[in-house]
């Protein structure tokens, strides 16, 4: 059980990056439940990944903060992947790094 929780936790150096995303007037949701992670960790494939997050840009600004965040040196480890519909049939929206879900 002690190993399935470690699993379920969001790792330090995203909890680091989503905390920096706040900063940085992100203003769309940020969503690292466990929740949100488990609806986003299959699409219209066979395949299933828990991601360590889901962030949900409002605008294209957004966008440009998620992307220059990342580029940063501390958070250059950070995956991120997009996300449309999830109607991907061989796992393309599927990450255990932050899905970013531009569906909306």
């Amino acid at each position: 059980m002690i190993a399935m929780v470690s699993e379920m936790a969001v790792r330090s150096g995203y909890v680091a990056f989503l905390d920096a995303l706040r900063a940085c007037g992100f203003e769309g949701e940020i969503a690292p439940d466990y929740a949100n992670r488990t609806v986003l960790a299959t699409d219209n494939s066979i395949y299933q990944r828990l991601p360590q997050a889901a962030v949900f840009p409002k605008h294209a600004e957004d966008l440009e903060r998620l992307a220059k965040l990342a580029a940063e040196l501390p958070h250059r480890d950070i995956v991120l992947t997009p996300r449309g519909g999830g109607t991907g049939t061989n796992g393309q929206s599927l990450t255990d790094g932050i899905v970013v879900d531009v569906s909306r």
